[in-house]
């Protein structure tokens, strides 16, 4: 069987969300989401019927990414998810959830039997051709990929794979998957189908724990893998261009070809968040630091080259900073 095909806007690319803390709780935030879902999804990928304390209890944000023939969902609730009724209708699809926050329990997947948790910081990928019921703990936050089975069917068909999303096939994907929600309603059918297919190749790579770093496509996903680790790290006296290269499994020199096409290198990237965080650290009303504190803290080498770096990217001294925005 064919594929489904997720539309958006215009046949290419799409996103459509619902937030529960802007649109009220419960059925009046769940119900407008999935008569989205299944306008634009049709009867391709139908969703399975939730129970009545999963609908009328929901509070939390619900977000799908569509690109041609896959999906890209995330949820963050503060109430639990059930299902209650799941199609019998065969399917063709290549299933992989990320554990954000909380367990997502997979009841009986066909292909692996038993339940399957996926918590934070784990994941779990399996070729689908039945629905199967899943349900979570009361707080919950997950990303959930939907792929045509076609392409990546045959890597997991009956051999479904699970690990851990730090691996660095991991942190590429996962990079990849935030920059696509951030700029997907700017992309073209050519720019849809290019993270499309990008997606589908880090997915290979997670499942076969392995990516071609040389892939053209890839650089932008590398940099931003890199940049995202850099930013779980700031406070981290080690941090360095090869720090970050070890954890994602490549070269110092690739990683260097990476953002050779940005505007600013790793180490400048790191600075320069550095800065940023200080600056919001003196802003901050407590606990009150001083320079020198803040300079310590961002490892600068001392308070006067931590000054004299405030001042050449924000033009002020950290004090005439603070000063001018009220916090001393």
């Amino acid at each position: 069987m064919s594929g489904p095909r997720f539309p958006g806007p215009g046949g290419g690319a799409g996103t459509f969300t619902v937030d529960a803390g802007s649109t009220g709780v419960g059925r009046e935030t769940w119900q407008p989401f999935i008569d989205t879902w299944n306008d634009r999804m049709g009867d391709l990928y139908p969703l399975p019927e939730f129970t009545a304390s999963t609908v009328d209890g929901f509070h939390g944000t619900m977000r799908s990414v569509t690109l041609e023939d896959t999906a890209v969902n995330e949820l963050w609730a503060s109430s639990p998810l059930s299902t209650q009724t799941v199609g019998t209708q065969e399917q063709d699809l290549v299933r992989l959830y990320v554990g954000l926050r909380g367990v997502l329990t997979l009841d009986d997947p066909h292909d692996q039997g038993g339940e399957v948790r996926v918590p934070a910081g784990a994941y779990f990928v399996h070729h689908c051709v039945r629905e199967n019921h899943f349900h979570s703990t009361p707080t919950i936050g997950t990303r959930m990929f939907v792929f045509p089975g076609d392409e990546l069917g045959p890597l997991v068909n009956g051999r479904p794979r699970a690990g851990r999303v730090s691996s660095p096939a991991g942190q590429i994907l996962m990079a990849h998957a935030g920059m696509l929600q951030r700029s997907v309603g700017g992309l073209g059918p050519d720019g849809a189908w290019a993270s499309r297919n990008a997606l589908h190749e880090l997915v290979r790579g997670l499942i076969l724990d392995r990516f071609d770093d040389r892939e053209p496509a890839f650089v932008p996903v590398l940099a931003q893998a890199a940049k995202d680790l850099a930013d779980a790290r700031l406070t981290d006296a080690e941090l360095s261009s090869t720090v970050i290269a070890a954890r994602l499994h490549v070269s110092v020199r690739t990683l260097q070809r990476a953002f050779a096409s940005l505007d600013e290198s790793l180490t400048a990237y790191i600075r320069r968040r550095r800065l940023e965080e200080a600056a919001q650290a003196l802003l901050a009303p407590a606990p009150r630091l001083d320079v020198s504190q803040v300079a310590a803290i961002w490892h600068f080498t001392d308070g006067s080259h931590f000054i004299r770096s405030f001042k050449k990217q924000f033009h002020v001294t950290p004090m005439e900073f603070a000063r001018m925005h009220g916090a001393r």
